[in-house]
């Protein structure tokens, strides 16, 4: 069985859950904004920056895929 996520649709929705801007996002992982929005509207994103990227919006990496897979 796979297990199959959208990276940006998990990334949307906790974002909005925890009300922090791409903005904020960006800054806090010292990335640019215009790199948030990339992984906003990407299906697949990086496993090695879920777990920094969940960190910073204080929510659990299960969270996230719950998120992502619905």
């Amino acid at each position: 069985m796979t297990y199959r996520f959208d990276f940006g649709k998990g990334l949307r929705l906790i974002q909005a859950e925890k009300a922090v801007s791409s903005s904020e996002l960006a800054r806090q992982l010292n990335v640019s904004r215009q790199q948030i929005s990339i992984w906003r509207y990407a299906e697949d994103g990086k496993l090695s920056l879920l777990s920094k990227i969940c960190d910073k919006l204080d929510c659990e990496v299960d969270h996230f895929l719950d998120k992502a897979s619905k």
